[in-house]
């Protein structure tokens, strides 16, 4: 038996959280010419390429990575898109992150602004030619009326120099997180209302750019670390919005110490801020422990199943899983520390309807977050 490290008894909601997430549509249907289109209809980050899509994350310190993985979104990104076997490799000039993320390239500046961006990105786009941008930025430019009042016009120009200089791109860019500042989060909230309008411009224009609100994936103040940074458990949230953007995917999240999306039995549902809503189920130990998912899908298939779980006891350890009482698959997790997170894929046949998906105890001891359900991907 192993010890719950900074986690205290969670206090559990009634509602579920389930959060569902689609790809965003985007300029990525309306290329100029229709070889650019058939192209365009291709996720971003396929399951099939003879070299590993190469995606550059570009912002401030949000991309960087405040939080306690030292990765920002681009951890569960990054565990999402190897989750499904997609070949990708992450590139900037910038290294950051945690055990947890398998590859720490990047190009998120701490206090940059959107002018100090545009002033350099050519030359990132030059060095490592990538064929999909993440872009999130614009914190830094909430401070002030001035700055805020000209971001959106940078932003334009930002987006304009990235396909200029990288026309071949996929490039997604996202809303800002919120902020505990009053005056700050009104100008946020303004900034995120002008993006849609902004990539629609770009759109008309014919450059493959795609718009993803991740900004909703934060809810301000419980999901900062301080007045800007969203802890890590909620940067996980918004990495589900990129995952879903870059891969076509439809996703839904289920929190598993939520009671109206699982049933728990002999563990312990526990408080941390590194879990998706801020908590998760640990111990889960003993030959009768279970966490009992209950999902509704429309249509009969197979369906693959995302945890995302918790393992510090230094070795390899795993969960048993099975759908509707079927046969036991294991869920393999790695061991990083009880505070970081591994999602580990596996695929189950779901009837149309409701369904349940059951976690048990396997090899030595793993906390369970949350999974995350989609038809398994082809593409």
């Amino acid at each position: 038996m192993r010890a719950l490290v900074k986690a205290v008894p969670v206090a559990v909601a009634a509602a579920a959280l389930v959060l569902n997430v689609s790809p965003p549509q985007s300029s990525l249907q309306s290329a100029a010419s229709s070889g650019q289109q058939a192209a365009a209809a291709a996720p971003a980050v396929p399951l099939v390429r003879a070299t590993p899509t190469k995606v550059m994350p570009i912002g401030d310190s949000n991309t960087g990575g405040a939080d306690a993985a030292a990765g920002g979104y681009r951890t569960d990104l990054w565990q999402l898109l190897r989750a499904d076997g997609r070949p990708v490799d992450f590139v900037g000039s910038l290294r950051a992150g945690s055990a947890a993320l398998g590859d720490h390239d990047h190009e998120g500046h701490g206090g940059w602004t959107i002018q100090g961006i545009h002033d350099s990105v050519a030359g990132w786009l030059q060095t490592y030619q990538p064929d999909v941008v993440t872009l999130q930025i614009g914190t830094n430019d909430m401070y002030d009326d001035t700055g805020a009042g000209l971001a959106p016009g940078r932003l334009s120009a930002l987006l304009d120099r990235i396909t200029q200089t990288a026309p071949n791109a996929r490039v997604f860019v996202t809303s800002i997180p919120p902020t505990r500042i009053e005056a700050d989060q009104r100008r946020t909230q303004a900034f995120n209302a002008a993006i849609p309008g902004i990539v629609a411009a770009k759109v008309a224009a014919g450059k493959q750019i795609g718009y993803v609100d991740t900004g909703t994936a934060y809810v301000a103040p419980f999901d900062l670390m301080d007045n800007v940074h969203p802890y890590y458990g909620a940067a996980s949230r918004a990495a589900v919005k990129w995952y879903a953007a870059l891969t076509d995917q439809t996703v839904s999240r289920y929190e598993a110490e939520q009671t109206a999306n699982a049933a728990i039995t002999h563990a312990v549902r526990t408080t941390i801020t590194s879990a998706s809503g801020n908590g998760k189920v640990g111990y889960i130990d003993f030959d009768d422990s279970a966490v009992v998912f209950t999902v509704q899908v429309g249509a009969a298939g197979n369906y693959r199943v995302r945890a995302r779980g918790a393992n510090g006891m230094g070795t390899t350890c795993s969960h048993r899983i099975a759908a509707n009482n079927g046969p036991q698959q294991p869920v393999v997790y790695p061991s990083y520390s009880w505070d970081l997170f591994h999602v580990t894929a596996v695929d189950v046949p779901l009837n149309a309807g409701t369904n349940t998906i059951r976690f048990t105890k396997g090899d030595c001891y793993t906390e369970l977050d949350a999974i995350d359900l989609s038809p398994t991907p082809t593409a």
